[in-house]
C-alpha cells in the first residue's frame, strides 16, 4: 500500500508546473526562467544582472513523450542546457521503475545521472560506449538516455539554433551500436549452442547451454527474461529499438523459442532454472511429488500468473503488478542480491525446495512457466510446433526408464495402451528421456 501511496503522490505532482529550484539546479546561474510554448514547452534561463541568456530547460515527457517510457511508466527527466549546447544538468522529477534495480542511481548526483554533464548533441550517448548503464535495469537506462539525446538534440536545433546534421548521426549510432553490442553475440551464440545440443541429444553440451546463460543471462545481464518483460509488451510501451536490440532479441528468442519448440527456454536458457537444476543434482537427498500432489502444485503457477496480470490490466496497477512480479519471480533477488525481507525469505525458501525437488519452483510457482505453457497449448492447437521430444509409441517395452528420466513428472504411461505420452504444457524440452529410452537408443546405434 505505500508503493501505491507514493506512486499516487509521484504521478500527482508531475503534472504540476516545474519548480524553480529545479530549474536552477540543472541550469546553474540562470536567476529568472520564462516559460515557452513554441515550437514546444521548454524554459529560458536568463542571468538578471544582464539579461544574457544562460541556456533552455526542458522536460522529456513533454518534448519526447513517446521515448520516455522506461520499464513500467514515463519517466520524467528534467534537463538543462547551456547557450553553448552542452548539458549543464539533470534531474528525475517522477519515475515508477522498481527501486530493487534503480535505487539510489535516479536520485539527485548519481553518477548515472552526472555522466551525461558537458555533453552535446554530437554525442553519441549509447550504453556501454559513451553512456555506463545502470546493471540490471538496461530499458530504464536506455529510456533515459535515449530522451535526453533526443531531446537536445530538438532544443539546439530548434530553441539554441545549433545545427547538427541529423542524418549522419544516425547512421554513426547504428554503427556503433551493432559495434559496441558485444551482448547480441553473446546471446545468440548460447542459443546456437542449445540449439545444437537439442537436436544432437548431447548432454553435456546442453549444461554448457545452461552454463553460459547462467554466467551471461543470469549474473551479467541480471536474471534473463522475466513475467515484467510480458506486461511491458502487453503495455505496448516498449523501448526504442535502435538502443535496445539486445532486450528485442532476448524477446524473440524467449517466446519463438516457445512458439516453434515449447518450453525450451524453461529447459536450456533460464538462468534461474539453471542453477536449480545443478542445485539438485549436487543435492544426495531427493523427493519426489506423484499424484495430486504434483496436479495440484501445478496448478499454483497459473494462479499466480493469473492474479499479476489481472493486477496489471484490469485493476490496472502496474507497478504492484511489477513489484509483486519480482517478489514471485526471485531473479532479481538472486542474481543482484538485493530485495526485501519478503523477496529474500521467498528465494530461501524457493532454493531450499528446489534442492530436494528438481525444478520446484519451475514447475510449481513460476508465473512465466505458466505464460509460456499458454502459448505452448494454443501453437500446438494450430500445429505451430517444430521440434518436439518423442517417445516411441509403437514397440514401447513398457520399462519406463524415459518416465522415471524425467525429473519434471511430464510423463505418463498409459497401462492400457502400453504408451507413454508426454505433457507438452510441462515437459521442459531437456531431452533427457530420449536418451535413455532403449527403442530409441537402438535406433539411433543402428
Amino acid at each position: 500500500m505505500g508503493l501505491i501511496l507514493f506512486s499516487s503522490i509521484a504521478w500527482g505532482s508531475s503534472t504540476q508546473p516545474v519548480a524553480e529550484k529545479d530549474l536552477k539546479d540543472v541550469l546553474p546561474g540562470a536567476d529568472k526562467f520564462v516559460r515557452k510554448t513554441v515550437p514546444f514547452g521548454h524554459y529560458l534561463g536568463y542571468r538578471l544582472q544582464n539579461g544574457q541568456l544562460v541556456g533552455a530547460v526542458f522536460l522529456t515527457t513533454e518534448v519526447v513523450p513517446e521515448e520516455s517510457w522506461g520499464y513500467r511508466d514515463q519517466i520524467t527527466t528534467l534537463v538543462g542546457v547551456d547557450a553553448s549546447g552542452r548539458i549543464s544538468g539533470v534531474k528525475i522529477l517522477n519515475e515508477f521503475e522498481s527501486p530493487r534495480y534503480t535505487q539510489g542511481f535516479l536520485s539527485d548526483g548519481s553518477w548515472f545521472l552526472t555522466q551525461f554533464v558537458s555533453k552535446d548533441s554530437r554525442d553519441s550517448f549509447l550504453l556501454d560506449y559513451d553512456v555506463d548503464a545502470i546493471t540490471g535495469a538496461t530499458i530504464t537506462s536506455s529510456a533515459i538516455t535515449h530522451s535526453i539525446k533526443t531531446g537536445l538534440q530538438l532544443i539546439t536545433e530548434e530553441v539554441l539554433y545549433q545545427q547538427v546534421d541529423e542524418n549522419s548521426i544516425v547512421k554513426h549510432e547504428f554503427l556503433q551500436h551493432l559495434i559496441w553490442q558485444i551482448d547480441l553475440i553473446l546471446l545468440w551464440i548460447t542459443v546456437g549452442l542449445a540449439l545444437f545440443a537439442f537436436l544432437k541429444k548431447n548432454q553435456f553440451l546442453r549444461y554448457c547451454a545452461l552454463g553460459m546463460a547462467f554466467a551471461y543471462l543470469g549474473v551479467y545481464k541480471g536474471g534473463g527474461f522475466s513475467l515484467i518483460d510480458v506486461i511491458r509488451l502487453l503495455s505496448f510501451h516498449n523501448p526504442v529499438f535502435l538502443t535496445n536490440l539486445y532486450w528485442y532479441s532476448l524477446v524473440v528468442v524467449a517466446i519463438g523459442l516457445t512458439v516453434i519448440a515449447g518450453r525450451a527456454y524453461c529447459g536450456w536458457l533460464c538462468p534461474f532454472g539453471a542453477f536449480t537444476e545443478i542445485l539438485f543434482r549436487l543435492t544426495p537427498f531427493e523427493w519426489r511429488l506423484h499424484g495430486n500432489a504434483d496436479k495440484v502444485l501445478k496448478i499454483i503457477k497459473y494462479v499466480n500468473l493469473v492474479i499479476l496480470l489481472v493486477i496489471a490490466f484490469v485493476m490496472a496497477d502496474k507497478l504492484l503488478a511489477v513489484y509483486l512480479t519480482g517478489i514471485v519471480e526471485p531473479f532479481a533477488t538472486f542474481f543482484h542480491l538485493d530485495g526485501d525481507m519478503i523477496s529474500w525469505g521467498w528465494l530461501i525458501v524457493m532454493l531450499v525446495l528446489s534442492s530436494v525437488v528438481s525444478r520446484f519452483f519451475c514447475r510449481y510457482f513460476c508465473p512465466l512457466g505458466a505464460f509460456f505453457a499458454v502459448i505452448v497449448s494454443v501453437c500446438a492447437f494450430l500445429k505451430l510446433r517444430c521440434f518436439q521430444v518423442n517417445l516411441p509409441q509403437e514397440g514401447c517395452r513398457g520399462c519406463r526408464l524415459a518416465q522415471k528420466e524425467c525429473q519434471i513428472d511430464a510423463i505418463n504411461y498409459d497401462e492400457e495402451s502400453h504408451r507413454p505420452g508426454i505433457d507438452g504444457n510441462e515437459c521442459m524440452m531437456c531431452n533427457r528421456c530420449s536418451t535413455k529410452c532403449p527403442v530409441l537408443c537402438e535406433k539411433s546405434e543402428t
